[in-house]
């Protein structure tokens, strides 16, 4: 943490030493950005407007220069101030009239023409939270549920749906690859939260623009872009910035370097972050609070595991530290206004990641019938240096390693823009893009000399063609192809620890590669019958083909009937929507179809979820559909207060599930001398889900403003009425803010509610360890929030997350939240 704060110190006073102090008058934003199309006045009437850089120059002889924009906090500053600083800070308004949004359909457009629930989250929100991950970042709305099951975790759910049933996409690629599972992911995490610009969730089916997985909804993320600036001669700025926090033990130092002139511009970012094992709170509202303590520990010492006390340190999990390293590059050529190249390079790496939550697993013992007893950290109240002793008798962690390898992720991307009008598009978008995703599973059970290591390689090629074209007054379309192939390579092996004797194990899929491969062409259209009513409507065919070669020695062991199996299926989806406004008021409904086709992951997994359990291919699954309709009414008071609901009913046909499976006639399998019961994912009918969500903004005052959401899903298995996985609590966040001048002040709170152990989804009963006996328990923290502004080259930001301390753990979750948590921030710009 000292070597991070030095390079801090080192980087600002290096910076500052030479920043070139051309004379050119800006307007920007909380993270530096120009702000275009600010209408600037003084007070003899004059006027300008800044351009795309943010840039003006400096006109008449007025004594005062007022600052309006409509998304923005007018400001009205003199001559004298304006010479001096050169630079004027816009605030964002809560309250947006006319807020652009990219996410819905991949092209610019004001949020109220299109039908869907969308949220912005905008880079002022961003730079006051300090998100330690972008899961946090996505979570700090207070309007998307963020499971963890680790400390280096974060899955986000949204309408009752999670993991590979929501897109994530970055800089308009998408992320979710051949092998997102349909249990809770972390990979959000390889977005790093300290070079997001700004980000949209949309809420619902999006599977009109971006085609599988959009199910309950998309995450886009925006990172900083290059900035050209209004001079021929190179400009440089940029910023460094610190972030401590108590909690986490986090320690991060970022820097971001801009580079241009009028055609010319890259932008680097390198992020570094270390996380100490994460401290829960030590306020607990109940004693079934407790459930979560970590009341021991394994430490393997010559040549065997030894189980440790931990309880002089409960609220310490131990392990869950790990560390992350991230480096944005971009390079961006403007050769005219109708040419903008940009290519991208993202990485993100990480430490080894302790799964905490399968480290708290005990093995189940046996009642006098023989009958297994569900045991739980909840149950501990003593131990020795060799046994647990419980209510129920002597168990034994399931555990002694089990861990992520480092977490590798690597993005690149050519986009080329085309804005000069021809009779097929008015703006051409193509984007060209490669990853390669590293991911490693390790883990040795309780007292084993053998460790389990799994490797999956993802290399994933992708190309999108995106084109607009506005027919004339009333009509508006877009249209596009997207083409992606992935290949997997999966291979396995089981290592003594003792001997160091290496042997092949089944790996997690084909042992001799699969290629997953999709195919889309989709279209949409815009109506407007007259200035209050705009009718969209879409539609796109997806093809899916899968290969997956299981002729490698390793995979043999599964006695598979085939050799290789080909999978290809079609899917056709589509959506019609209508908005209104009108004197403040806001309708937006539409109707859609989004599908999940089944991924390499779904269908061709080999997988041990539990002692005796096998998950083995299925090659007959079909894809899953989700038919949701939703409804929105919105009313704005002018920017004083805006008040929402929002409504949506889905129903799922064909969910993908985990069940008991017929394997070569048979419900076992013998590998190893060891009889596994077969599992596979398979289509189980049909599901319904509902909801509201609840949206309030109001200004107070000029300084003082109120936002609060709330959202309430239900969603059960029509065959069966059991709760579904991914259903969340209750939830939702209420927030006091204060800005004036360059001071910000906020306060707010966090909550959920509960849920009875007897009405959760049967898969979560089944991990007694993730809840207390009683069941989900309700939550709520509040939080403190504060940055200063110093002129144009520094900040400062203090917060306080939950200030009672309280012990809690959100839905789903295998590790407890943070306890109170100080975290200081500071940030210079040159």
């Amino acid at each position: 943490m000292k070597n991070i704060f030095k390079l801090f110190l080192f980087f600002f006073f290096l910076i500052n030493s030479f920043v070139l102090q051309a004379q050119v008058f800006s307007v920007q934003n909380a993270l530096h950005s120009g702000i275009e199309g600010v209408f600037i006045r003084d007070e003899h009437g004059e006027s300008t407007i800044t351009n795309e850089q943010g840039n003006f120059e400096l006109f008449g002889n007025g004594k005062r220069f007022t600052f309006s924009h409509v998304n923005y906090k007018s400001v009205t500053v003199s001559r004298n101030y304006l010479t001096q600083y050169a630079v004027i800070y816009l605030d964002e308004k809560i309250i947006s009239l006319d807020e652009v949004v990219v996410g819905g359909n991949k092209w610019e457009e004001k949020s109220y023409e299109n039908p869907q629930q969308i949220k912005t989250i905008k880079s002022i929100a961003i730079a006051n939270d300090m998100p330690r991950t972008s899961a946090d970042l996505i979570g700090n709305t207070g309007e998307v549920y963020i499971q963890q099951s680790q400390m280096g975790g974060g899955s986000p759910m949204i309408r009752g749906f999670s993991a590979n049933q929501i897109l994530l996409v970055v800089d308009g690629v998408r992320m979710n690859n051949a092998i997102y599972r349909s249990g809770n992911l972390q990979n959000i995490l390889s977005i790093d939260p300290q070079s997001v610009e700004n980000a949209e969730i949309i809420f619902g089916p999006g599977s009109v623009i971006y085609g599988s997985d959009a199910l309950g909804g998309v995450i886009d993320f925006h990172t900083r872009t290059p900035k050209l600036s209004s001079q021929t001669n190179a400009f440089l700025h940029g910023d460094a910035s610190i972030r401590l926090a108590s909690a986490t033990g986090e320690g991060t130092g970022t820097i971001h370097l801009n580079v241009s002139n009028n055609k010319w511009a890259w932008h680097g970012g390198f992020s570094y972050s270390s996380f100490q094992d994460l401290i829960a709170g030590g306020w607990y509202k109940s004693n079934s609070d407790m459930f979560g303590q970590r009341k021991f520990t394994v430490k393997y010492e010559n040549g065997s595991d030894l189980i440790q006390s931990n309880f002089h340190q409960l609220e310490k999990q131990t392990p869950s530290a790990y560390e992350q390293f991230s480096t944005q590059q971009k390079l961006r050529f403007k050769p005219n206004k109708y040419v903008d190249a940009q290519y991208s390079f993202l990485l993100t790496n990480t430490t080894n990641i302790p799964r905490y939550d399968r480290l708290t697993e005990l093995n189940s013992i046996k009642d006098e019938n023989g009958q297994d007893l569900n045991v739980t950290s909840e149950d501990v109240f003593g131990i020795d240096n060799n046994e647990l002793q419980t209510v129920y008798g002597n168990t034994t962690p399931k555990f002694s390693e089990w861990y992520y390898g480092p977490q590798f992720w690597m993005l690149n991307a050519l986009k080329i823009k085309l804005s000069k009008p021809t009779r097929l598009y008015d703006n051409l978008k193509t984007t060209l893009s490669y990853q390669l995703v590293n991911e490693d599973r390790h883990n040795r059970k309780f007292n084993n000399e053998n460790r389990y290591n799994d490797y999956v390689d993802v290399n994933i090629w992708g190309l999108n063609l995106d084109l607009i074209k506005r027919i004339n007054e009333k009509i508006e379309i877009a249209y596009g192809f997207e083409g992606t192939t992935n290949k997997v390579s999966s291979r396995a092996n089981r290592y003594n620890i003792l001997t160091g004797r290496k042997e092949d194990a089944l790996p997690r899929y084909a042992g001799g590669g699969s290629f997953y491969s999709t195919l889309g062409f989709y279209g949409l259209g815009k109506y407007r019958f007259n200035e209050k009513w705009i009718a969209s409507f879409g539609l796109r065919y997806s093809h899916t083909f899968i290969t997956s070669d299981y002729t490698d020695q390793a995979s043999q062991q599964l006695n598979l009937p085939y050799d290789h199996f080909n999978y290809d299926v079609g899917s056709l989806t589509g959506s019609i929507g209508a908005t209104y406004q009108y004197e403040g008021w806001l309708l937006k409904t539409q109707f859609a179809k989004g599908f999940k086709a089944p991924n390499i992951d779904d269908i061709g997994k080999v997988y041990n979820p539990s002692k005796d359990d096998l998950v083995v291919p299925n090659p007959d699954l079909k894809p899953t559909d989700v038919y949701t309709l939703d409804l929105t009414v919105e009313k704005r008071w002018d920017d004083i207060f805006q008040v929402g609901v929002t409504g949506f009913y889905s129903w799922l046909h064909n969910a993908m599930l985990r069940n008991p499976y017929q394997y070569n006639g048979k419900d076992s399998i013998e590998i190893d001398n060891e009889k596994y019961a077969v599992f596979a994912l398979q289509n189980t009918g049909s599901a319904r889900i509902a909801g509201y969500s609840l949206n309030l903004k109001a200004n107070i005052s000029r300084e003082l403003s109120l936002q609060g959401t709330y959202t309430y899903i239900f969603g059960e298995d029509e065959a069966t009425g059991d709760r579904l996985r991914h259903v969340p609590p209750e939830f939702g966040k209420i927030a006091l803010l204060y800005s004036r001048n360059r001071w910000h002040v906020g306060l707010n709170t966090f909550f959920s509610g509960s849920i009875a152990f007897q009405d959760l989804a049967p898969s979560e009963q089944a991990k007694p360890y993730l809840y207390a006996h009683e069941g989900v328990l309700s939550w709520w923290t509040l939080n403190f929030q504060s940055s200063l502004r110093f002129r144009d080259f520094a900040e400062i930001h203090f917060n306080v997350d939950n200030i009672f301390d309280q012990n809690y753990r959100t839905y789903s979750s295998g590790i407890n939240a943070a306890g109170r948590n100080f975290s200081f921030g500071m940030r210079g710009f040159f």
